[in-house]
Formats: structure tokens, sequence, C-alpha cells
């Protein structure tokens, strides 16, 4: 098991916010933005995915040459999980970055060779950074960039610390979700799910699709909506922000109500605890 010092936490933050340049002077410049590869289903790749994770993968390995590295644009995802191993989703909602829809993020987690013990989602538009380490709580820091650049020390960051709703009635909560856009052809039925979530409106408040998993579980921990869940998501997706929503008080399962296998691809259902009670049986159907 290894763990970080605060020094090493703060250059790793340093690494994700220089690593965002590559996005916003692409999107600065109005370039359009060119997909390299669609690797299946509305799952698209672009240069900015690619030079996203090189940049932090070649600093991030460069501080600790020992660890291992799982990132979403490897060709292939050789770790072992008994060892140190980063997470990275280098632009998680690319498809919003393609249509300038400005709602990306970086999501990047560190497994301490037992359990996910860092965790960082950063949004380069909003320049907000949503940040945890286990058993110290997750925080939101706004002007991420300035701060990076002024202050010198990690305990020194301004934070809001992050404690999820203390909401217990359905009838208002704000439920966001992903649709699996990627699994079409597989197992899932998608029939099903669109029932579902029908029945999960007509007993909540709303729905919402912002088309950024890692986002949408850092907008639970920070109370912008209520419920979140998705059929199907991969490592990258989630190890973040399943660190994150835990930190504030929350809960993240997969649909049958269990841990979540960091490693594998997971559905995931994540609230505070009674709301995480309440929407299990809606979601029956999709077990």
């Amino acid at each position: 098991m290894y763990k970080l010092t605060n020094k090493e936490k703060f250059e790793v933050i340093r690494i994700v916010l220089q690593s965002s340049d590559i996005i916003m002077s692409m999107v600065e410049s109005s370039k359009d933005i060119k997909v390299l590869e669609q690797k299946g289903s509305a799952n698209y790749v672009t240069k900015i995915d690619y030079d996203v994770q090189e940049y932090i993968e070649k600093h991030i390995l460069n501080l600790f040459p020992d660890h291992h590295f799982l990132g979403e644009e490897d060709d292939q995802h050789k770790f072992d999980k008994a060892k140190p191993c980063w997470i990275l989703d280098p632009v998680d909602g690319t498809k919003n970055l393609i249509l300038d829809v400005h709602h990306s993020s970086t999501s990047l987690a560190f497994w301490n060779g037992e359990e996910l013990n860092f965790a960082i989602i950063y949004d380069p538009f909003s320049d907000e950074l949503y940040e945890a380490s286990r058993n110290e709580g997750s925080y939101l820091i706004n002007n991420a960039k300035q701060q990076i650049i002024t202050v010198k020390e990690f305990q020194n960051l301004h934070k809001m610390k992050l404690t999820i709703n203390n909401i217990s009635d359905l009838k208002h909560a704000i439920v966001a979700f992903g649709s699996s856009p990627y699994d079409r052809g597989t197992e899932l039925d998608y029939k099903v799910m669109f029932q579902v979530l029908y029945d999960i409106f007509k007993n909540t408040e709303d729905i919402r699709r912002y088309g950024s998993a890692a986002l949408d579980l850092a907008y639970l921990a920070a109370n912008r909506h209520h419920v979140f869940l998705e059929a199907k998501l991969r490592p990258w997706d989630f190890a973040a922000g399943i660190l994150i929503v835990e930190e504030s008080g929350g809960i993240v399962t997969n649909f049958h109500n269990q841990p979540v296998n960091i490693f594998k691809a997971s559905s995931i259902l994540s609230a505070n605890p009674t709301l995480h009670k309440l929407i299990l049986p809606l979601i029956e159907k999709l077990c």
C-alpha cells in the first residue's frame, strides 16, 4: 500500500490543471475538434483525448515510476490491482467537447493497492476541481488554476467541504442518469431502461442527462442533483467519482446493491443513504 503525501497530492493536482491547457487552447482557437477514431456506438476519440492522457501519464509516472497506470485511451489495459495504480479518463464527455458544449471533465483516481485513496475531477470550463482523500472528506476547489499559481502547499488551498444532501422524500429528488450509449447491441435492454426511467420520473421531481458520468458523481456530492444512475460504466468513468461521493457521505453501489468492482465495467447507483434505499425498488427491472 502506498500513502500519498500532501506534497505529492499537490503536484498531481498541478499536473491535471496544466493538462487542461490542451483542451482550452483548442476550444479557444475555435478550431473544429476532429474525431480520430470511433471505438463503437457514440464512443469517440479525439486528438485532445490522446494528448491529455499522454501528458498526465508521462508526468504521473515520472513522479511514481513504480506505479501502474490505467487510462481510457490505452491500447491494452495491463495492471496489477495489488499494486498502486492511477485510473484516468482524460476527457469524460468527449461528445460534449466535439459539439462545443462546455460540460466535460478530466477524472483521475489513485488506487493505493488496497482501496481508492485519492481522487480528482476537474472541469476546465468552470475551473472547478473536486478532490477527495480517504477518511479526509471531499471538497470543491473554485478558481483552481489561479489557486495553484498563488498557493504553495496542498493544505493551504481554499476548499469548500462537500456534504451530501439529507433529502428523504423521492418526490423532492432530482435524478441524473446516463443512457449507456456505448453498449447498444449488448445484453442491455434499452426498452426496459427507459421504462424504468419513466417509473423514476413519475416518483421524483425531475430527471437530468448531462453527458459526463464523472461530473454527474461530483455534482451529486455537491448537491446539484440527488441521485445518479447508469446501467454500464467503465473504471475510468466512475473511480474518482466514487471516492468523492463516499467522502461526502453518499453511497455508491451497482444496481444489485453490491460494492462496485473498481477494475471492471459496472452499473452505478449513487445517492444519500435514504434515497439510495428508496430508489432500489424502482430499478429492479434492470437487475
